[in-house]
């Protein structure tokens, strides 16, 4: 399966001619290099917006993994498990970009072990514009893929649906180049 196409990545089940949401999370303090490529990347996200390839982006910083406070805002934990449940439901798996982890709270053993989520330095998470229905995630793995496991990446799907849109709009008449020179002048 070539992830060339936008319609190649099932981690986005839905056409990109209807109006499609995207929610992104990213992580915060980061290093600087990373903090370069996360800008350049969310850039990109960005241009599909402006173009009209995406309905709406929202970029968001991932929430506390529990409960602060009084807030009517969901945790990373609420987050993560409705992403799950949706990878769950189509065939895949949210691993290797969220994995959970036990930690020893105390180095003596003391307290029980509790469990953290480890979130990737960014997702995207595609709704329905029109019905708010989740459509799909990525990072995510498709264990249902012929040759193993197959995981989906932020920038494959990026790459995969900024040649879709270019494909889509191609300016190939004479008349379409001549007034896209005529004003880059």
């Amino acid at each position: 399966m070539s992830a060339d196409n936008a319609a190649d990545i099932p981690a986005l089940e839905t056409d990109l001619t209807e109006a499609v949401r995207v929610d992104c999370y990213v992580r915060s303090n980061v290093p600087t290099a990373v903090s370069e490529r996360l800008t350049a990347l969310l850039e990109r996200v960005r241009t599909l917006e402006e173009t009209g390839t995406l309905a709406d982006v929202q970029v968001s910083q991932w929430p506390a993994e529990h409960a602060i406070g009084d807030t009517d805002q969901p945790t990373r934990e609420e987050l993560v498990a409705e992403f799950d449940e949706w990878a769950t439901e189509h065939g895949y798996s949210l691993e290797p970009g969220f994995c959970r982890q036990q930690i020893d709270l105390s180095p003596l053993g003391i307290d029980d072990p509790s469990e953290t989520i480890r979130v990737p330095l960014v997702a995207l998470v595609f709704y329905d514009d029109a019905d708010e229905s989740m459509q799909g995630i990525v990072p995510c793995t498709n264990s249902d893929h012929g040759d193993g496991k197959r995981t989906y990446t932020v920038h494959e799907w990026l790459t995969a649906v900024e040649r879709h849109a270019s494909e889509a709009s191609p300016h190939d008449t004479q008349t379409e180049q001549r007034a896209l020179l005529e004003g880059s002048r």
